[in-house]
Formats: C-alpha cells, sequence, structure tokens
C-alpha cells in the first residue's frame, strides 16, 4: 500500500529522503493582435499540431487499438472494473468474480490506490478519436463516476480513494433493467438516470447478462471477506465499527459510512486520501474540464463532464481553503469534523507527517490549476505542507529548512533549492547521492531497492502530476506554462530512469524495463519525443489490451478448496507479523490464539467484534469467485492524440472491418490474398466511388492502392469484430 510518504525506510535508507519525497488570476490564454498579424500563440499551436504521418506508427496503433477491440476493451473494462450504478461507475482495481451461465456475481475492491482518474483520461481520448455511441455512454458514467467520488461523503471537496453505494444492484442485460437494495429493501439512487439512457447502458455492457453487483461493504466484508481473504478479516476486516465506518487497512484508511440526512446516506467512501492519489484524480477532472468546455459531443457526455468538472474545481478550491492540504473525515472525530487526511492512523498511531498535506510542487500546482483560480505564469507561492524538507535538514548538505510552511514558487521546482533537472547536485555528507546509492548497490545489488525502492511510487505520482499540468496547459492554449510543464517533465523521467536503472538493471530485469517503458510513456503522453527502446515496441500495452480482450469469456465459478484450521492459523499469524503493535494488541486482547474463523464441515464460519463486543459465530460463503485485477485501460492510446509520429490511430479509426475484405468478421490470409490480386488488377486504375475504392483495397481511400494499404493490410491481420 502506497499511502503517503513513509519513513521508516528513511532512517534505515537515508539516501531515499533527497527526492522521495499568490497570484489571483485566471488561467492565461495568449490574445491576438490586433493588427491581423499571426500570433505567437498561433504559431506555436500550428508547430504544436502538424506532424509526419508515419505508416509504421499508423500500423502499430491498428494493432494495439482498432476500433472494434477498443471497444471490446471498454466493455470489459465497464463491467469489471468500474462500480457503482447504471449511470455512474467509479474505477475499483480488484473485483471477485463468478459465473454460472448467464449470470455473473461480481464482489468489488476492497482495493487502494485505483486509478481512477487516469483511466477516465485515457477512454476520454478514446472517446475523441472514436466518437462511436458505446464510447459515449462509458464517458456518462465515468465523468458521473468523478462526481460521486467528490459528492458520497456530503462534504463538498473532499477526495476518496474509492466509493461504494451500499447497496446491491441486480442489472438484467436481456430487459435492459436494474434494481438495488439493502437490507433487503428497495434503494432509490439520488441520482437516477432517464429510463431510457439506463436501458441504453446496460444493452451496450450487459447485454444477455445478468449482472449482480455487491456495492455494500456492510454485506461482502463480512460475508465474502473471511474465507477470501483470511489474513485481512481475521486482523483487521472483522473488526467492525459500524454504523460509523469499516476497518480495510489499519495503516491508511478506513470504509467511512454516510449517515443518514446527507444524499448518500448508506454509501461508504475510503478516506485518508493521501497526496499520493491526488494526480490521479486531477487528471480525471482535467479530462472533464476538456470536455465540458467542447460543443461537439454527445450532450449526455457533455452534461456529465459538467458535472464532474464542477466536483473538480471543488477539490481544487478546497485544497486552496485548506492551504495545500486534503480535507477528510476521520474514526476519531465526528462525522461534521473535517481534518487533514492521515494525521492519526486507523490503528491509532500518529504518523510522523500526515497523508493529506501536499509533499510536491507539481501536487500543489496541479491543485490551483483545477480549481476556481487557475493557473498561469508566473507561478504564483503556494504551500507545500508536507514537504519533507523538515525531515532531511541537518542530512543532506544543500537542505535547509528555514520557513514553517515551505513555498513553491516555481513549477521546475524539487527540494532543497534544486530544480528537477539539477536534483542530482545534492550531496550526503559531502558526496553525490546518486552516485552513492550507485555505489551501494553496485557492492551489494538489491541493497538499492531496500532503500529507495518504495519511492518509486511515490515519484510516478509526481511525474503524473506534472503530466497533467502539461495537459492543462494545452487545453487553455496556455503555450508558455505548456513549454515550462513540458520541459520539467522530461527532467523527471531522467531522474526516474536514472532511479530505474541503479534500483533494479543489476537484479530485476522486468521491473527495470517496466519503469523505463513508464517514464518514455510519459514522455510520450506529455508532447516529448519518448526513447524508442524502452517503448519496447508497446509490448506492455498488448499484453494490457488482451487481458481485457480475455476477460470477456470468463470461465464458471468452482468452489475452492477448504482450507484446515491450521492453514487458517498460518495466515492469520502471517498477517500479524507485519502489523503495528497496536493492531497485534487489539488482536490478542480479542482473540488470543484463537482465530476469528473456523472451518466447517462444507465451509466456514466467522465471528465480527464490534463496539458493543464478539458476536456469536455464524456461517459464511466459501469462495467460489475468481480474483482479478491490474486494469490498465488503453495506456497507451492518448499516445496518438499527443504524439502521433510515435502511434496514429487513423488507421484504427477505421476499424478492422475496412481490410475485411471478404467480410468474414476477421482479417486473415484469406483477405491478404484478395488484396494482392486487387492489387495487381487496379494497377493502372485510379481508386474512387466508382469502382468501391478498387472494391475495397485502397484501404486509407488516398486514389490508389500502395505500399500504405499493404502496410496497413499486414497490421490488421489477426484482427475481429463480431458481425451483426
Amino acid at each position: 500500500m502506497n499511502a503517503g510518504f513513509r519513513f521508516s525506510w528513511f532512517f534505515v535508507g537515508i539516501l531515499l529522503c533527497c527526492v522521495a519525497c499568490d497570484t489571483e488570476d485566471s488561467p492565461s490564454q495568449l490574445q491576438g493582435d490586433t493588427d491581423g498579424d499571426i500570433t505567437e500563440s498561433e504559431e506555436m499551436e500550428e508547430a504544436e499540431e502538424s506532424y509526419e504521418f508515419r505508416p509504421e506508427a499508423a500500423a502499430k496503433a491498428f494493432q494495439l487499438y482498432y476500433k472494434e477491440r477498443v471497444e471490446r476493451a471498454v466493455i470489459a473494462y465497464q463491467r469489471y472494473g468500474v462500480f457503482g450504478d447504471t449511470g455512474f461507475g467509479v474505477t475499483i482495481g480488484k473485483a471477485g468474480v463468478a459465473r454460472e451461465g448467464d449470470h455473473l456475481e461480481i464482489v468489488p475492491g476492497p482495493n487502494d490506490n485505483n486509478m481512477i482518474g487516469l483511466s477516465v483520461w485515457t477512454a476520454w481520448n478514446a472517446y475523441k478519436i472514436f466518437r462511436t455511441r458505446l464510447l459515449a455512454l462509458g464517458m456518462v458514467r465515468m465523468f458521473e463516476g468523478l462526481a460521486f467520488m467528490e459528492g458520497v461523503s456530503g462534504h463538498p471537496g473532499l477526495t476518496a480513494r474509492n466509493a461504494y453505494p451500499g447497496w446491491t444492484m441486480v442489472i438484467d442485460g436481456n430487459a435492459g433493467t436494474a434494481t438495488r437494495s439493502r437490507n433487503d429493501q428497495t434503494v432509490v439512487s439520488p441520482t437516477p438516470v432517464s429510463a431510457d439512457l439506463e436501458s441504453e447502458i446496460i444493452h451496450a455492457f450487459f447485454d444477455g447478462l445478468q449482472v449482480t453487483y455487491r456495492e455494500n461493504p456492510a454485506d461482502f466484508m463480512f460475508q465474502y471477506m473471511p474465507a477470501t481473504e483470511v489474513g485481512p478479516y481475521c486482523v483487521t476486516y472483522g473488526f467492525s465499527m459500524l454504523p460509523d465506518y469499516i476497518r480495510v487497512s489499519d495503516c491508511c484508511t478506513s470504509l467511512m459510512q454516510t449517515p443518514s440526512g446527507y444524499p448518500w446516506s448508506g454509501a461508504f467512501w475510503s478516506n485518508h486520501n493521501s497526496r499520493d492519489n491526488f494526480p490521479d484524480l486531477g487528471l480525471g477532472y482535467l479530462a472533464a474540464m476538456e470536455a465540458a468546455g467542447m460543443d461537439d459531443l454527445d450532450e449526455d457526455v457533455k452534461a456529465a463532464a459538467q458535472n464532474a468538472w464542477a466536483s473538480g474545481q471543488r477539490v481544487g478550491d478546497s485544497v486552496q481553503t485548506y492551504e495545500g492540504r486534503l480535507m477528510t473525515v476521520d474514526e476519531h472525530h465526528d462525522y461534521e469534523t473535517l481534518t487533514v487526511a492521515g494525521e492519526v492512523r486507523p490503528d491509532g498511531e500518529t504518523e510522523i507527517e500526515d497523508l493529506g498535506s501536499l509533499s510536491s510542487c507539481p501536487m500543489a500546482f496541479l491543485a490551483r490549476a483545477i480549481s476556481t483560480e487557475g493557473l498561469s505564469l508566473p507561478s504564483p507561492s503556494l504551500p507545500l505542507p508536507g514537504s519533507i524538507e523538515f525531515i532531511m535538514d541537518g542530512i543532506f548538505d544543500e537542505c535547509k529548512a528555514s520557513e514553517t510552511v515551505r513555498l513553491c514558487s516555481d513549477i521546475g521546482e524539487a527540494y532543497c533549492g534544486k530544480d528537477w533537472k539539477n536534483l542530482d547536485e545534492l550531496h550526503f555528507f559531502g558526496t553525490p547521492w546518486l552516485e552513492m546509492a550507485q555505489e551501494i548497490e553496485n557492492d551489494s545489488p538489491g541493497s538499492a531497492e531496500t532503500l529507495i525502492g518504495s519511492f518509486q511510487d511515490d515519484y510516478y505520482e509526481m511525474t503524473l502530476g506534472m503530466m497533467a499540468l502539461v495537459y492543462y496547459a494545452r487545453i487553455q492554449k496556455d503555450f508558455a506554462l505548456l513549454e515550462e510543464a513540458r520541459e520539467t517533465v522530461l527532467h523527471l523521467t531522467d531522474l526516474m530512469r536514472t532511479f530505474a536503472d541503479i534500483i533494479y538493471k543489476q537484479t530485476k530485469p522486468d521491473r527495470w524495463t517496466r519503469r523505463r517503458y513508464e517514464a518514455a510513456l510519459f514522455d510520450a503522453w506529455a508532447e516529448r519525443e519518448p526513447i524508442a527502446e524502452d517503448l519496447d515496441d508497446f509490448t506492455r500495452a498488448e499484453s494490457a489490451a488482451a487481458y481485457l480482450d480475455s476477460l470477456l469469456d470468463f470461465q464458471e465459478a468452482t468452489p475452492a478448496e477448504l482450507l484446515t484450521d491450521e492453514e487458517i492459523s498460518d495466515k492469520v499469524e502471517d498477517r500479524l507479523s507485519g502489523r503495528s503493535d497496536t493492531v497485534k494488541a487489539r488482536y490478542e486482547e480479542t482473540y488470543g490464539s484463537t482465530p476469528p474463523m473456523r472451518r466447517t464441515e462444507n465451509g466456514y464460519e466467522a465471528r465480527i467484534h464490534t463496539p458493543e463486543g464478539t458476536l456469536e459465530w455464524q456461517e459464511v460463503e466459501r469462495p467460489r469467485h475468481k480474483v482479478i485485477g491490474g486494469f490498465k485501460l488503453l495506456e497507451a492510446l492518448p499516445v496518438c492524440v499527443t504524439n502521433p509520429e510515435v502511434l496514429n490511430c487513423d488507421w484504427a479509426r477505421l476499424g478492422c472491418e475496412r481490410p475485411d475484405l471478404d467480410t468474414s468478421g476477421a482479417v486473415d490470409e484469406s483477405d491478404l490474398s484478395r488484396f494482392e490480386s486487387l492489387e495487381s488488377s487496379y494497377a493502372d486504375s485510379a481508386c474512387d466511388d466508382a469502382n468501391d475504392w478498387c472494391e475495397g483495397a485502397d484501404l486509407d481511400r488516398s486514389g490508389t492502392i500502395d505500399e500504405n494499404d499493404r502496410t496497413f493490410m499486414d497490421a490488421a491481420q489477426g484482427c475481429w469484430y463480431d458481425i451483426d
């Protein structure tokens, strides 16, 4: 779990800390000169949008993201990765799925650090490229999901790690209807959609299926989870604090239940949303900002985007109001009292630093960008109350934490008076800190990961925050901010590659290639030229796309093998071994040596500890669900928008149907053979409407059958789609 900066590793490995890390103007948009001359902004925009068409970029994009495959990916993601209601959904990156015939039962999460905003952004880019109705319906759900995330607590501007409406929803994909219930009572959504839109969404994503979504944690945490996650249940989940909250973590978050009197009464939301999650959500809200400002959209997509963007601005405004802090409702005060997220852990222990105070300049500037004030240059001075320089003071030679609260005043600013481009110049007692890290790794391979490996996740979020600022500047046409943010991304990704080389190259080559791939993807997203070999021909993007494809053919459910009581005890002891003294003492005082779960002849029984005491043994479910997760929705597809010389979706937009010359539903050797025959027949002919573009062989409709068409046909081999 990556919940803010963890400073236990700081004291074990001092190296990491080095980087582990006011204006009232509205966002600027350069104005044209009154004399009619071409302005600087117009010149830059024209330069930004011109590119060289590269057939190899179009071929690769087709292989990854041809239209029908993109729609299949979105169907799978909407079905297994997005949860809430028919009209809104929030990404939760783990689910248990049991299939019996045409019926699916799906239990989402709990899961920390979900890619909520990033998936909204990638899906939004897909909609911009392909503009199909199915993708529009997906955007309605995902934009409205962002609004739900901000609205579920009832406190404007609060964020969450994930959220549940607190009901069981049954979708009938044949009838196009859905029902919701809680404790066997029908529930009506506070934000219902029209019957027509609901039916359309259901038929798009659930056609022919009956799907039961168990979205009430008060149900599944105590019935499904005991035998599914034995250790976490016995040590944490089984200590219920209802009606106030459910424990899902002892260090980082709980599922707070929205009380009566609020629109979302009975819903649950994961509090202590740390700064690590903030750049992800910010990116999603920026996608909504872009969509809300566009006119050529489906009306329901635009309306959903406007709702989401209004929520995003409330989040940004809250961070400004609380001077760089994410607020929440915690486990130790009443529901009306807001506290800084993660000041005191759910287990009652105090963090060395809270989780909600922003700790890096990219996050602070992103928060200002999504607020109603907006962001432009010159950079405002923004508070950074979570800056780690107060801990670094006296350890690194250049770190002198003199301010009560650190201020960020420059887009490229990092730590200790350094920018991201020269952060390697920091010294640890006179020695360049990265040189020292490399020496330690050379002397004892694997040591660098122990010292600074966990920082990679935090650093990823900083880089994502800066990339989001690139996107913001592009939306605003603020080319001065755009250039500065893009340049900073390059410095951040250079350092990301350095970390990967030091930490993983010797001992974990797969992780090394993944980190360098992520850095290259950031460069491409931020409209910089990526290192081609680090993209590795997009093999990771292909794997992610294939995984989503595979989910549409789910296997039948089978009951899991029963655990013995000894195996149950072993799982509990293993879980306890890594917990805090507070958690160990709680468990020992409550259960001693007898776990709150045991095997019966055909299944299991478990106990729940409540504030009133421990309940009697009750039967719980025997697992039959397959746990899935790790979804990456179309992660490389935005490169088609930001860097079309690397990936170009011109051919992908045409889809598999275009090169399927024999209309079989798939492109194979038969289509290639027909293409070659037509290529010969029309060698001296122009292709146009009159000859149906040389009977379809002029795939790109350029007027001739040429080498580009041949490259297109070769790239399309193996694509398939459903013929209606």
